[in-house]
C-alpha cells in the first residue's frame, strides 16, 4: 500500500512532466505507425530509384531549413520558459522569433535558386521547390512556444492532424512513379494547415500578441540564437550528409535502403528526444539534478532493450511489407541502431543539462569536434576505397558516441550531475 501511495505522490509531484510526456509519447506512437503504413506503399509505387530521388531532395532542403530555425527552437524555448508569466516579455520573444525567421526564410529561398545552377538539382526544380515545405514549416510552427510553456499536448494534436492529412490523401493520389511530386505537396499542405492552426491557438487562447519588435530586442534574441546555430549546422551536416553522399556516389536505390533504416532510428530517437524536450523547461527552472540523473540511467537502459527488440523483429517486418531486396538494409540497422542510444545521452546532457546551466560555448565546441570526427572518418574510408552504406553508418555512429562522451566529460568537469 505504501508503495502505491508513493507512486501516486511521485506522479502528482511531477504531474506536468507526466502529462507532457504522455501527450508526446502518443505522438511518437503515431510517428511509428504512420510510416509503417505509407513507407512500404511509396517505395512499391514510386520505385526505389524515384523514391530515393525524393529523399535526396529532402536531404538537401534540410540543410536550408536549419538556417530558418537559426537555433530558436532551443533559445526561444529557454526564454519562454523563464518569462512565461510575463505577457509582455512573451509577446516580445514571439514577435522577434517570427520577424527573424521571416528574414531567414527569404534568404534560403534565394539560396535555393542558386542551387538550381547545379544540373542534378535543376533537373528536378519542381521537386525541390515543393520540398521547401520543410522550411516553411520550420518558419511557421511555434514548437518553441509550446515547449516553453510546457503545453506539449498542442504539439501532439497538431502534428497528429498533419500526419493524418498525409495518410488520408497519399493512397488516393500517388498511383505511379509520375506522381512523385504529390509526396511533398501533401506533406506541405498538412504542415502549413496545422502550423496556422497552432499560431491561432497561441494568439487567441494564450493571448500572445504580435508587435513589431524594436531593433535592440530583435538583435538580442537573434544573437542568443546565433550562439546555438553552430550546434544545428553540425548536427544537420552529420545527419544529412550520409544521404547526400550515398545519392551522389552509390545511387538512389541505396538511398532508399539507408532511408529505411534512418526512419526507424529517427522514430526511436524522437521518442527519447521527447524526454529531453519535456525535461528542458522543467529543469531550466528547478535544476533538480538527482531526478534527471536517475531518469537518464532508466531511459538509457530501456533504450538498450528497444535496440535489440527492434532488431529481432526487423526481418519478418521487411518480408511482410517490402520486397526481399530491402533485406540489404538490416545489417545497416545493427550499426545505426546504436545511434539513437548515443543521441539520447548526447541530447540529454547537452540540451537539458549544459545549456540549462548556460554552458552554450561548450556545447558548440563539442558539436564542432563531433563534426570533425565524422568528416575525418568519412574521409578515411573514402581514401581507403571502402566507402559504402556500412562505413558511412559507422562514421556517423562513432561521431555521436564521441559527442556523448565529450558532453559527459563537461558535465563531470563542472559537477552538473
Amino acid at each position: 500500500m505504501n508503495s502505491v501511495e508513493s507512486i501516486k505522490e511521485y506522479i502528482k509531484r511531477y504531474r506536468v512532466l507526466v502529462d507532457n510526456f504522455g501527450y508526446l509519447s502518443l505522438l511518437q506512437l503515431c510517428n511509428l505507425i504512420i510510416p509503417l503504413i505509407t513507407y512500404p506503399y511509396l517505395v512499391r509505387v514510386l520505385g526505389e530509384e524515384t523514391y530515393g530521388t525524393v529523399v535526396y531532395a529532402q536531404a538537401i532542403v534540410a540543410y536550408l531549413a536549419i538556417f530558418v530555425n537559426w537555433g530558436f527552437n532551443i533559445s526561444a524555448t529557454k526564454s519562454i520558459s523563464i518569462y512565461r508569466d510575463d505577457p509582455v516579455k512573451v509577446s516580445q520573444i514571439f514577435s522577434s522569433v517570427y520577424v527573424a525567421k521571416t528574414f531567414f526564410l527569404i534568404l534560403v529561398f534565394g539560396v535555393l535558386w542558386l542551387l538550381f545552377l547545379v544540373p542534378e538539382i535543376g533537373r528536378y526544380r519542381a521537386l525541390y521547390l515543393l520540398s521547401m515545405w520543410m522550411c516553411v514549416y520550420e518558419w511557421l510552427f511555434p514548437v518553441w512556444y509550446f515547449q516553453g510553456v510546457e503545453r506539449m499536448k498542442y504539439i501532439a494534436i497538431f502534428s497528429f492532424v498533419g500526419r493524418l492529412i498525409f495518410v488520408s490523401f497519399i493512397f488516393f493520389v500517388v498511383k505511379s512513379p509520375d506522381d512523385y511530386l504529390w509526396v511533398p505537396i501533401i506533406n506541405g499542405v498538412g504542415a502549413i494547415v496545422t502550423s496556422l492552426a497552432a499560431i491561432h491557438i497561441v494568439v487567441n487562447k494564450f493571448s500572445v500578441s504580435f508587435h513589431w519588435p524594436s531593433r535592440q530586442v530583435l538583435l538580442f534574441h537573434t544573437k542568443e540564437s546565433t550562439k546555438l546555430l553552430m550546434t544545428s549546422i553540425t548536427g544537420i551536416v552529420k545527419d544529412r550528409t550520409n544521404t547526400v553522399i550515398i545519392g551522389s556516389v552509390l545511387g538512389m536505390t541505396e538511398v532508399t535502403y539507408y532511408d529505411f533504416v534512418d526512419k526507424i532510428v529517427n522514430v526511436l530517437s524522437t521518442v527519447f528526444y521527447t524526454i529531453s524536450n519535456v525535461l528542458f523547461p522543467y529543469y531550466n527552472r528547478n535544476k533538480n539534478r538527482g531526478f534527471i540523473r536517475k531518469l537518464l540511467l532508466v531511459t538509457s537502459g530501456a533504450g538498450v532493450l528497444i535496440y535489440f527488440g527492434v532488431g529481432a523483429f526487423l526481418k519478418p517486418f521487411v518480408l511482410l511489407f517490402f520486397s526481399s531486396e530491402m533485406l540489404n538494409a538490416i545489417p545497416v540497422y545493427w550499426i545505426m541502431g546504436l545511434l539513437f542510444l548515443a543521441r539520447h545521452v548526447s541530447y540529454y546532457l547537452g540540451t537539458v543539462v549544459l545549456i540549462s546551466h548556460n554552458y552554450v560555448k561548450e556545447v558548440v565546441v563539442n558539436m564542432v569536434y563531433s563534426m570533425f570526427v565524422y568528416l575525418s572518418a568519412v574521409a578515411l574510408f573514402w581514401s581507403c576505397g571502402c566507402l559504402n552504406l556500412y562505413t558511412l553508418a559507422l562514421s556517423l555512429v562513432v561521431s555521436v558516441v564521441f559527442e556523448a562522451w565529450h558532453r559527459a566529460y563537461y558535465c563531470s568537469k563542472f559537477h552538473l550531475l
